[in-house]
């Protein structure tokens, strides 16, 4: 077992909640090995080490394409699900994870483990406590770099059919994860995405202009072909702005909130209330997957929603999927997004 499965298992061994019990990989020579060094049984068929009655929960880690069905299989079994990124290809093979995993009284939680991140987490609580006021505006760079050696490590990421997508679907969902989690639902978008640099069918660049509830406005650019890398989210509201870029915070309170200065003010024209901004220090705190497999865990135990739920997951699925049926039909897309013409398009795209 290779790449992020890896990593689940090393957050499962550090949580005292959880204990690791079997692992599935159809690459024998990897799963046998890894099921040696942990101690516990290897499966090449997951639905065989699904009927074990000792098992309670599954991580799935598999290419994109496997996410929705594994997970409804383990939902039938009866077990509790954390499932990566994105939870599935299509919102409406989402639709139906969350209904089954509440029919089935299961828990269904999505690894978004960048919102741990002590940067973010410190972002998310200046809004919520209202610092900046009624918002009105946001945007979001997240514009990074991918290789072609990183596709040649895994070719399913290259194709509709395997990945669903490309920039947008694999690296930064998690991004407009955050973007969501930060200002609210969004209502309509306009998107566009391209395939520029690299030999993949999928896109390497999109862009988006965002309407979200409360009338905030937010445009969002993301690629995997920038260096050096730009991860950047500005929000700005009548009474100040947030920069939050790298691991960095940066807020700046206005003496007088714009509202009141711009129907207030004597001066003609341009200027602005004064502003003074100051660095946020974010509080010091567990971070990365394993702080979401100990929630997930918790949540069995306690019998609530996970930090990430299959909900919370889905939109940030529904947003991805809203920016390339934009794309291709040239048009704005309102929410909640055609689950029936985003199909259509999908399987369009994965027979090409």
């Amino acid at each position: 077992m290779k790449g992020i499965g890896k990593n689940h298992i090393k957050s499962i061994q550090r949580v005292e909640e959880a204990d690791l019990v079997a692992v599935a990989d159809i690459d024998e020579s990897a799963g046998r090995a890894t099921a040696e060094e942990c101690g516990v049984k290897w499966y090449a068929d997951y639905e065989e080490m699904l009927r074990r009655d000792d098992l309670e929960a599954v991580c799935v880690c598999t290419p994109h394409y496997l996410h929705a069905p594994m997970a409804l299989r383990a939902i039938e079994h009866g077990k509790h699900v954390m499932v990566e990124k994105p939870m599935a290809i299509t919102v409406g093979e989402a639709d139906q994870m969350v209904e089954k995993a509440k029919k089935a009284g299961v828990k269904l939680a999505v690894m978004h483990q960048y919102r741990t991140r002590p940067e973010f987490a410190e972002a998310k609580a200046i809004l919520e406590r209202g610092d900046l006021g009624p918002l009105y505006r946001v945007s979001m760079e997240a514009c990074v770099i991918r290789t072609w050696s990183y596709y040649e490590g895994g070719p399913w990421r290259t194709t509709w059919r395997q990945s669903g997508g490309g920039a947008l679907i694999n690296q930064t969902i998690h991004h407009f994860d955050l973007l969501r989690w930060f200002v609210g639902r969004p209502t309509k978008l306009q998107g566009w995405i391209d395939t520029r640099l690299h030999r993949t069918q999928v896109e390497d660049i999109a862009s988006a202009v965002i309407l979200f509830e409360g009338g905030v406005h937010g445009v969002a650019q993301v690629s995997i072909i920038d260096a050096p890398s730009t991860v950047r989210f500005e929000v700005c509201g009548d009474r100040g702005k947030l920069v939050q870029e790298d691991k960095a915070i940066r807020l700046g309170i206005l003496d007088k909130p714009i509202r009141e200065f711009i129907e207030k003010s004597g001066k003609r024209g341009g200027g602005g209330p004064r502003c003074t901004w100051r660095d946020v220090t974010p509080e010091k705190r567990e971070t990365d997957h394993h702080v979401l497999i100990r929630d997930f865990a918790r949540a069995i135990l306690e019998d609530r929603e996970p930090m990430v739920s299959g909900e919370e997951g889905r939109a940030s699925l529904e947003i991805v999927n809203a920016i390339i049926l934009s794309s291709f039909r040239d048009r704005p897309v309102t929410f909640p997004v055609d689950r029936a013409e985003y199909a259509k398009l999908m399987a369009k795209l994965q027979t090409t």
